[in-house]
């Protein structure tokens, strides 16, 4: 049997000379610790500051080719603008003639144009005026649908067919009492024989050159309507941007507006800017010849008498 015969107090003393070797050790550690960090965060403080310092540099750099760069720009500043403007103009030479063209794409063969103008009405749309021929009420008719096929054209408005073909029952009167079908234009039709006799004499036509709608001038003024067909116009809204720059108003301008380019509404005058007639020269991509009908025009509808449709 094995005695332990030594006092509790030595027990306690060895427990506080490690207690007191642990305590040093970690003062020691924590010493250590301490100027390691120092030392690591001088060295980083130390290259945040000549990072700083190149930084300064650099944006003093900057800022003095910048400060050059806005006196040079304000040198050119007649150029940039005369630049913006010409370009602009440059870009604005195909407008009217590509609104022409997709809305010759739409025009039926039978509806002969003889003149298109075009003026804008604001930012986003145009009023265009076609004038040309047809022959019969069916095509005045088939010639609204046709344009209305047109997804650009938000409505339009017709007007001038005169219907000198078709036959029509008149209402009976005192020397008509059968309401003799006659042609628009025609006096009725009389009862009594012989006066009936002279009426038919009467309607004969004359079968020699009749000059009308300049056919047959020998000249190059535009052909228009031949007899039994109908002049007719059509005013079309479309959706479009036909506004000009504005020279006057760019180069008037001062100060930080000499980039822009301001836009004026440009009407399109017969045979003038954004629009022609035959015996004119027209628009660069616009058909020659005022009268013929464009190849590939869209095929027709179209009916009514003289009225404004949307």
């Amino acid at each position: 049997m094995k005695l332990n015969l030594l006092p509790t107090t030595v027990r306690r003393g060895a427990k506080s000379r490690t207690a007191w070797i642990a305590s040093i050790l970690m003062i020691a550690f924590g010493i250590g610790a301490a100027a390691a960090m120092s030392i690591i965060s001088s060295g980083q403080l130390k290259e945040a500051r000549q990072a700083v310092a190149d930084k300064q540099e650099e944006a003093a750099r900057a800022y003095a080719l910048s400060t050059q760069a806005d006196e040079i720009v304000a040198k050119a500043e007649g150029v940039i603008r005369n630049k913006n403007l010409a370009t602009a103009m440059l870009s604005h030479n195909g407008v009217y003639p590509d609104l022409y063209q997709n809305l010759f794409r739409y025009n039926p063969p039978y509806f002969r144009l003889t003149s298109i103008t075009a003026s804008p009405v604001d930012a986003e749309t145009a009023t265009v005026t076609m004038t040309g021929t047809i022959s019969t009420y069916q095509q005045y008719a088939d010639l609204m649908l046709a344009v209305m096929r047109n997804p650009r054209v938000k409505s339009v408005a017709r007007a001038g067919y005169q219907d000198t073909k078709d036959l029509y029952v008149p209402p009976l009167l005192l020397t008509d009492q059968q309401g003799k079908p006659h042609k628009p234009g025609e006096t009725p039709i009389p009862d009594d024989p012989l006066e009936r006799l002279a009426y038919f004499q009467s309607q004969g036509q004359p079968a020699g050159y009749l000059s009308a709608g300049n056919f047959g001038s020998g000249t190059d003024n535009e052909r228009l309507a031949k007899p039994g067909d109908s002049l007719i116009t059509l005013t079309l809204n479309v959706a479009a941007n036909l506004q000009v720059p504005n020279p006057r108003a760019t180069l008037a301008a001062s100060g930080g507006g000499g980039a822009s380019v301001g836009t004026t509404p440009a009407s399109g005058p017969l045979g003038g800017a954004g629009g022609f007639a035959p015996g004119g020269p027209p628009p660069a991509g616009a058909p020659a010849g005022g009268g013929s009908a464009p190849k590939g025009a869209g095929k027709g509808r179209g009916k009514g008498g003289a009225d404004d449709s949307d």
